[in-house]
């Protein structure tokens, strides 16, 4: 069976997931190295602001790990869904929950009129969510035609 371009996209983009899930993952490694080294040196602590928790750098880490880690899952997901149709359903309610956040987010933005630069990142994810959904949402129908298909 031939990829459709919307199965075509979703590859790319769990490819693309794949990249970016590895670089955070390997970026939260180096945060909480680096929280971990400034606690183990005194001299370090004692010249941090006092907004600056001892263990802020390392919960920041962790978090992001977790942040990647997710990443990576979805990206599996996204490309297990782009060879075999039938496997899009995580992904397609992943696209919803992704479209709600992401419109919160920017509502929120609105609301506490933050600056432009962060608005456009609003926008730019929630164009992105919205497009993934609806490649999701494609595939979805396509999945439906060939569990009919397989019925006959």
């Amino acid at each position: 069976m031939e990829m459709t371009f919307s199965r075509k996209f979703l590859n790319v983009a769990g490819i693309l997931d794949y990249i970016m899930g590895s670089l955070t993952l390997l970026l939260s490694i180096v945060i909480t190295g680096a929280g971990i080294y400034v606690i183990k040196t005194p001299e370090l602590v004692q010249e941090m602001p006092s907004y600056f928790g001892d263990y802020t750098v390392i919960i920041f880490g962790a978090i992001l790990a977790v942040s990647a880690i997710l990443s990576l899952v979805y990206a599996h997901l996204e490309r297990a869904a782009a060879k075999d149709p039938t496997k899009i359903m995580p992904v397609w309610v992943l696209s919803i929950l992704s479209v709600v956040l992401e419109a919160g987010s920017l509502i929120h933005s609105l609301m506490n009129h933050v600056a432009i630069s962060s608005l456009s990142s609003n926008f730019i994810g929630l164009a992105i969510s919205v497009l993934i959904f609806v490649v999701a949402n494609n595939i979805r129908k396509e999945a439906n035609n060939i569990k009919k298909e397989a019925g006959k």
